[in-house]
């Protein structure tokens, strides 16, 4: 369904000659709803038409035919506004919502086409750490989003599944295993592991030839070698998917570094022999025409490869397998030269798909000073730092974190219990608010931000968090369960009219213009801001009691705002569920 930004956008489009997804991007919202609703600020358009901002609106306000869904159309300057039928937009875009043939704001603009989504990327035989929480709930939530718009989307799990490192940890085990056979190998020990070889290899002189050697094996397919690499990874797959699945998440496909041993060789001789890359000091490299861009190295002097070597081949195999129309990459910023080297190598070899490989940056993580006040973790300017050393063993794990925001959350369910029902599901709604308020947090803000995670801030009821939209939808439900009755599937709006009523329904209205904007620009913040605008909508009308009592004596009107309260929900229920949030019905 149209939103009706939508509409004016394809309307104006030919007047302007421009796209219409560029005049979308131009409206405004008018200081004053006397105004009306929507603004075309004609600044912009200056240049290409040639005439004053105020002659441009003007001229406009003329030319364009009343598109459908409007009732007026007026100047203020510079600027062309339009205001929205109430009546039309009650019945049309509220019906709309209620409607059971689609989720309201899904479409099917992406149907035909393929997103490859590369997000989340932990090492094998390391627990997943809190450094891997933005990749993994930013990744997640655009997979949701580009499905909710028809898309296909193969989720990709590129694990770091392979290198010298199986060969240190392939010794530790033995060790262990000499001295406890009857030991589980699960991941956590995998990680003691770990830590404890390169404790030992500062005292041990062979031991990292040891390592070496254990690495050559595997890499020569060695059966046993072969068959712990195998243990080491079933293991490490066992423990990520059980956090994931707190997340609600699941992956198409887990391809790690290893997938692509055999396939190196072949993207290296392709890129030889479109004459781009060279040996410069013994390394093979591709360079560029771009000065302030380093060469790529794609082979070191000692014949080893590299990660853009695997990347280069991952994305070939990526788009020979899928035919994709976007490939996604949600990595930190500061992989983003490395990116940018991948892409132009892609670029140089003559691939016109490589335009459609796209780095999705996103900022640092950071605790505030409340979420692990004993540890001795060195402080920074931003907040406490999220990783270190795994050698040394100086990680955050993210299943600690997940466990600590779940029993924060059941004292807060505990605490402003009304319902004996509340009670009896406390633990349940303690893990979803819990996980809710950590990817609310992660996705709260424009993601190529810092990001500083504190709990007073992630766990407010009553702040910019995820509990109090939760709490929000909580409140809603509550409202049709007073109410009692089953909803009709017609409603008639036309009893609605107040002011407040009327930014409701357009917040509401808004809902598919937002999806579409954040698939646009891959941003899931998009949607959290307009989540809290429009719960901040509701409240708005809902602590208006005097005016806006929703259940009277009044059947017609009770049924009508009964209406619009379902309404948010279910757009609210909606939003959250792609964000990655559950909506509780009572907290």
């Amino acid at each position: 369904m149209n939103s009706y930004k939508n509409i004016l956008s394809q309307a104006l489009s030919p007047l302007l000659g421009l796209p219409s997804e560029e005049v979308a991007a131009m409206f405004v919202t008018p200081p004053d709803s006397s105004m009306g609703d929507i603004g075309l600020p004609c600044f912009p358009l200056a240049k290409k038409l040639q005439q004053s901002p105020a002659q441009i609106a003007s001229k406009l306000s003329t030319q364009l035919e009343l598109p459908e869904g409007f009732s007026k159309i007026s100047t203020t300057g510079p600027y062309l506004n339009f205001t929205i039928d109430r009546q039309k937009m009650f019945n049309r875009f509220l019906a709309g919502v209620r409607s059971t043939a689609k989720p309201f704001g899904a479409s099917e603009i992406g149907k035909g086409q393929t997103v490859v989504m590369d997000y989340s990327h932990p090492n094998i035989a390391k627990p997943l750490a809190i450094h891997h929480v933005r990749s993994t709930i930013i990744g997640a939530a655009l997979c949701r989003l580009y499905k909710f718009l028809g898309y296909t989307v193969e989720g990709v799990n590129h694990l770091g599944d392979w290198g010298t490192n199986f060969g240190q940890l392939m010794v530790s085990y033995k060790r262990y295993e000499a001295a406890q056979p009857d030991q589980e190998v699960n991941i956590t020990r995998l990680l003691e592991m770990y830590i404890q070889f390169h404790k030992d290899a500062g005292n041990e002189e062979g031991l990292d030839d040891q390592a070496r050697e254990w690495f050559v094996k595997l890499e020569s397919g060695d059966p046993e070698a072969v068959r712990l690499w195998e243990l080491f990874r079933e293991e490490s797959l066992n423990a990520f998917k059980k956090l994931y699945r707190r997340f609600g998440i699941e992956f198409e496909h887990y391809i790690g570094e290893s997938f692509f041993n055999d396939k190196m060789e072949a993207t290296l001789e392709r890129i030889a022999a479109k004459g781009i890359s060279e040996i410069s000091e013994g390394a093979l490299v591709v360079k560029f025409e771009d000065d302030k861009m380093p060469p790529c190295l794609l082979r070191k002097s000692d014949g080893s490869t590299l990660y853009a070597t695997r990347d280069l081949a991952a994305a070939e195999y990526r788009y020979e397998r899928w035919h994709f129309a976007k490939c996604l990459y949600v990595v930190a910023n500061q992989q983003e030269l490395h990116f940018r080297q991948v892409f132009g190598v892609l670029e140089k070899m003559g691939y016109d798909w490589a335009k459609n490989c796209e780095h999705i940056k996103f900022g640092m993580l950071a605790f505030g000073p409340d979420v692990f006040p004993t540890e001795e973790e060195d402080d920074t300017a931003f907040g406490r730092r999220t990783t270190g050393s795994t050698r040394r063993g100086h990680i955050v794990f993210l299943e600690e974190v997940l466990d600590r925001a779940r029993d924060k959350a059941r004292d807060l369910v505990v605490d402003n219990a009304r319902e004996d029902e509340v009670l009896q599901h406390a633990d349940e709604l303690a893990e979803m608010i819990g996980v809710g308020a950590i990817v609310f947090n992660e996705l709260a803000q424009r993601r190529v931000k810092d990001v500083l995670f504190t709990w007073d801030k992630a766990l407010n009821l009553h702040g910019d968090s995820g509990p109090y939209l939760q709490y929000t939808h909580a409140r809603l439900s509550s409202v049709l369960r007073k109410y009692g009755k089953e909803l009709p599937e017609e409603i008639d709006y036309s009893t609605l009219g107040t002011e407040a009523e009327a930014e409701v329904a357009k917040a509401v209205a808004a809902f598919p213009e937002i999806i579409e904007r954040a698939v646009r620009e891959n941003e899931p913040s998009v949607v959290s801001d307009y989540l809290l605008a429009l719960c901040s909508e509701f409240n708005r009308f809902f602590t208006d009691k005097v005016t806006h009592r929703i259940i009277s004596d009044e059947e017609a009107l009770t049924l009508a705002r009964v209406g619009l309260v379902d309404c948010v929900r279910t757009v609210l229920a909606t939003g959250l569920g792609l964000l990655g949030i559950q909506a509780p019905e009572r907290m």
